[in-house]
């Protein structure tokens, strides 16, 4: 009878394993891969041809922001789906398109798998019988699948950050600023302020050298810095604006944020082709401005320096102040999309209390 039991038991643990989701986040390895890469899943005909070159030119636009040289919105690598094999498959953005010659669609599926392969993965497979209806999906549809894996990726960011916070920080800014906010756990603070706060990021990251062209190889450093401060508000001016946000952006950081060389400071670049760009819009619902800009150096003496930074000014109005979190990068070696994302991932943890 002790055996029968425990042979019941045996097999209904089994039996309850086998009824399980074979794809189920326990079992699944974890994504790897590029943040901003996307592997292409398409044949020979199909990428050779009008589809391959819609895809390829719409992930291919300028990412969101300014940057010193334009950035496009997706890395991306191309594979013949038979090439697919137990490796690559744990790519963590994967973008198929085929011709699916043994059905008939009324129009162009579309099919969006998370964790498919593994977990922290988004998969999407667009098909259709009709090539044509394909190739003008490919043109004309594929501003969903941008904002989808370009959402897919902020989020997994700020999942990560808010697992893992910066507590120093985050009690710093609960107690100064009344927000709370997860900045990597590998910030560290430089300076502080009553009103203001200075968190730096570094990290190193190498560099082959290019014997062709005679570029340096080595290991180079990339820095993050997140700074916040809070503004006394007043109803009726020019407070909540892209241009009001900017002059107190300028002011604040002329005198909190001197640069290494005497007489120096950081500022903002407003030349043409750089001139940052702004909007007013709602922050879980809270009046905010969102600046996207270059900073550079200024000052007595010219001295190199700068590159991308996003801002959000917020309304607390119970406190009657504006809180401004900047989060900026300096890797002149390296593209900058990526530490971008990171940033948005960090400003959009904030929470007013």
């Amino acid at each position: 009878m002790k055996v029968f039991s425990l042979l019941f038991i045996s097999i209904l643990f089994i039996t309850s394993c086998d009824d399980s989701d074979p794809n189920s986040d326990a079992y699944l390895p974890e994504a790897n891969g590029q943040h901003g890469e996307i592997l292409i899943l398409m044949d020979d005909g199909l990428w050779d041809g009008l589809v391959g070159e819609a895809v390829v030119a719409n992930l291919e636009r300028r990412a969101v922001g300014v940057y010193l040289r334009p950035e496009t919105m997706f890395s991306y690598y191309r594979m013949r789906p038979k090439e697919l094999n137990h490796m690559n498959q744990f790519n963590r953005n994967i973008l198929k398109f085929m011709v699916d010659s043994d059905s008939t669609y009324a129009e162009t599926a579309v099919i969006k798998e998370y964790n498919y392969y593994a977990k922290g993965q988004l998969f999407i497979i667009i098909k259709d019988s009709d090539p044509n209806r394909l190739y003008d999906y490919a043109k004309n549809g594929m501003d969903e699948i941008v904002d989808e894996f370009n959402n897919f990726e902020l989020d997994q960011l700020i999942s990560m950050y808010k697992s893992s916070p910066n507590q120093r920080v985050n009690e710093l800014a609960e107690d100064k600023f009344g927000i709370s906010i997860s900045v990597p756990k590998t910030a560290e603070l430089k300076f502080e302020d009553k009103d203001f706060v200075l968190v730096k990021r570094d990290r190193s990251k190498n560099l082959m050298g290019i014997e062709s062209t005679g570029a340096d190889g080595g290991t180079f450093w990339i820095q993050q810095g997140f700074m916040i401060w809070k503004t006394p508000y007043t109803p009726d001016s020019n407070q909540m604006t892209v241009v009001g946000a900017l002059q107190d952006r300028d002011s604040t950081l002329k005198h909190n944020v001197p640069g290494e060389v005497a007489g120096t400071y950081m500022g903002t670049e407003y030349t043409e082709y750089y001139d940052p760009k702004g909007r007013v819009f709602n922050y879980k619902g809270n009046e905010a401005v969102e600046i996207r800009g270059l900073w550079i150096y200024e000052g007595d003496k010219f001295v190199g320096g700068g590159g991308p930074f996003v801002q959000y000014s917020i309304l607390n109005e119970s406190a009657n102040e504006i809180v401004t979190v900047c989060g900026y990068v300096y890797g002149p070696k390296f593209e900058k999309r990526e530490y971008i994302r990171e940033i948005d991932a960090v400003l959009n943890t904030i929470v007013v209390n």
